[in-house]
């Protein structure tokens, strides 16, 4: 049974923050809704969020089987990948092959050696880029996503949550930050402090044992999150930017690296590396799970350490 609306607040007040009370709001599941309060504080919005005993987190390839609907959208998104990269391969071969017909016929038959060698090494280097990507067969495809999310996702494990007040959306850093270290501590002062990776897992999944927040599904979310970051032809995001289960934006945005209270990991994004660099749904997509690592090595590469630009945070506090 739920804790009465009157109880959690006058939780709330004996904290002795100055949190605005907003309204009473519902969030849960079609059929499982519960009541909760939306506060503010200084301008954020907050919102009360029970816990749960013995929650299950983490991800593990060969204990967690894909539902159907997500293996038929990587079964889509594989033979879109395959049709793309085999066009893409013979616009090169027909270009070079043009280039190398026109050397001839003005006699240039070394410039036309020179245009096969690197019409060779182009075309290379893209198989092997395409074999990195998975899409040389839908076999590959798949070694290489359990590969990846074996390597880039928290353990599967049990945890207890206690009761919180979460912001609503995490926020940028005010300034650029020399270490990972130095932002934790400086974020943990005053009456907030940040969530562990198990309490920020379940505020992102809300509880739910799919891979993704939005369900056992990659219907119309590849198009949104291959927009992210989009300037010049931005697109409204129905899924990404919708609140989860908990009624909190969490996860949305692979370009954010979201802080947690632990110094080896950030959560929620990688910075766009993966989107930006082109590597594809098997690196993409785990970015978007609640489970996702960002390696701290990765994050101390950044020659300037953490940018406000890319580096968020989100204030909770627990209640007794």
């Amino acid at each position: 049974m739920s804790e009465s609306l009157n109880n959690i607040r006058l939780r709330i007040e004996a904290l002795g923050i100055d949190f605005q009370f907003i309204k009473p709001i519902q969030t849960g599941t079609k059929g499982e809704e519960r009541d909760t309060w939306l506060l503010e504080y200084e301008g954020s919005q907050f919102i009360f969020v029970p816990g749960q005993k013995n929650v299950t987190l983490g991800w593990d390839v060969e204990k967690c089987p894909l539902g159907s609907g997500l293996l038929e959208g990587l079964k889509e998104e594989f033979a879109a990948g395959c049709h793309y990269y085999k066009e893409e391969l013979k616009d090169y071969r027909k270009y070079y092959e043009e280039q190398i017909e026109k050397a001839q016929q003005k006699g240039e038959l070394e410039k036309a050696d020179e245009l096969r060698q690197e019409m060779a090494e182009e075309l290379e280097m893209m198989e092997e880029d395409i074999e990195e990507k998975g899409y040389t067969s839908w076999e590959n495809f798949m070694e290489k996503w359990n590969q990846n999310l074996s390597q880039c996702l928290s353990p599967l494990r049990t945890a207890d949550i206690g009761d919180m007040l979460v912001e609503v959306d995490s926020r940028y850093l005010e300034e650029d930050v020399p270490s990972l270290e130095q932002a934790i501590l400086s974020l943990k002062k005053g009456p907030f402090t940040l969530a562990t990776e198990d309490e920020y897992e379940y505020l992102c999944n809300g509880g739910a044992r799919t891979l993704f927040r939005w369900g056992d599904t990659l219907e119309d979310v590849m198009e949104e999150i291959f927009n992210v970051g989009s300037v010049s032809n931005p697109m409204e995001r129905k899924i990404l930017e919708q609140p989860n289960a908990l009624g909190l934006f969490m996860a949305y945005n692979s370009y954010k690296n979201e802080i947690i209270d632990n110094t080896a990991y950030t959560k929620g994004g990688d910075g766009g590396c993966s989107l930006c660099g082109g590597d594809g749904a098997i690196y993409v997509l785990p970015c978007y799970t609640a489970f996702y690592r960002n390696p701290m090595c990765e994050i101390y590469e950044r020659p300037h350490g953490l940018s406000k630009n890319y580096f968020c945070y989100r204030r909770i506090v627990r209640l007794p």
